[in-house]
């Protein structure tokens, strides 16, 4: 089962390792992020981030998709990570069946956009990518990571002020 659905920049790091995993008691990690399976080391260093007895692996968008819908069956507790929202939504678009929440966390600055939180740049792809997300009824909230005593800031209260 799909428990935890996540975009961060940084993918798999201390605060997936020390919070989100075991507060969700997540057993399965599933990255999506084309860059990162073409790297060789960047695979490796994300497939072995992951704590002891939690498999990890990571897929290109159109290879996640076989492994995710196998997940969204079986009752591994898994957590999808993508780097960004419109990787993400890019799955929502072809496994509709998944849990309609995304946590938003670390997108570095780029091109032209705005800032959500001090650490998360929107730029007109993601703004694009979120409002997508809104209208399939996804739920993106950002938050660095549960329990960080910050307020949830959520899209459907944003996206009208941007």
């Amino acid at each position: 089962m799909i428990v935890f659905i996540r975009s961060d920049d940084r993918l798999i790091h201390g605060q997936c390792q020390t919070k989100i995993i075991p507060l969700n008691k997540i057993n399965r990690v599933i990255g999506v992020d084309d860059e990162t399976v073409q790297n060789p080391m960047l695979k490796k260093v994300f497939e072995m981030a992951a704590p002891s007895g939690v498999r990890c692996t990571v897929h290109s968008v159109k290879e996640a998709l076989e492994p995710i819908r196998k997940c969204c069956v079986n009752d591994k507790r898994t957590l999808i990570i993508a780097r960004r929202p419109s990787t993400l939504l890019k799955l929502f678009q072809a496994i509709p069946e998944l849990p309609k929440s995304i946590n938003c966390a670390n997108i570095p600055q780029s091109k032209e956009g705005f800032l959500i939180r001090r650490d998360i740049w929107i730029d007109p792809e993601q703004q694009a990518a979120l409002s997508e997300l809104d209208a399939l009824g996804v739920d993106v909230y950002f938050q660095q990571f549960p329990g960080n005593n910050g307020p949830e800031i959520h899209w459907k209260d944003e996206k009208g002020k941007h």
